[in-house]
């Protein structure tokens, strides 16, 4: 197999992945979710010895940190699918499908039990595709010249 194939492949596998986790992450009831979330700040609190996981403000951090993360990552997936497939506008791609996804799982969320729609939320995962943008054009960019 080429290796050209062989990245396509790899960069959808991956892309599929990550997007069916943001798809489980999404899909738990909002108790199991505040659950998890609860759970970072604990192990937080055990490295920092502070008391962040009876702090609603805390959690309110690490819920919306989470979103930046996991769009971020699917953001530079997302190049990866375009540079292995050739798509020229790759930027435009990338925003435009993390943009897709993030207002579909909102949507999804409203079918969900105690969870809700959130613009916001897709804001904040528009925040961090933008900066899985600034980290390829910033730090990676020089692997592809």
């Amino acid at each position: 197999m080429k290796r050209e194939n062989l990245g396509k492949i790899i960069s959808i596998i991956l892309l599929l992945f990550w997007c069916g986790l943001i798809f489980y992450f999404s899909n738990q009831v909002g108790s199991v979710s505040e659950d998890s979330s609860s759970r970072i700040l604990l192990f937080l609190d055990n490295i920092f010895k502070s008391n962040l996981n009876n702090s609603t403000v805390a959690t309110f951090i690490v819920r919306k940190l989470a979103h930046m993360f996991l769009y971020f990552v699917l953001y530079i997936l997302c190049f990866f699918v375009s540079f292995y497939y050739d798509i020229k506008r790759n930027t435009l791609f990338g925003f435009l499908f993390c943009f897709l996804y993030a207002a579909g799982d909102e949507v999804h969320q409203l079918f969900i039990y105690e969870r809700s729609f959130g613009v916001t939320d897709i804001l904040i995962d528009l925040f961090g595709s933008f900066l899985g943008y600034l980290f390829l054009n910033v730090k990676c960019i020089r692997f592809f010249d």
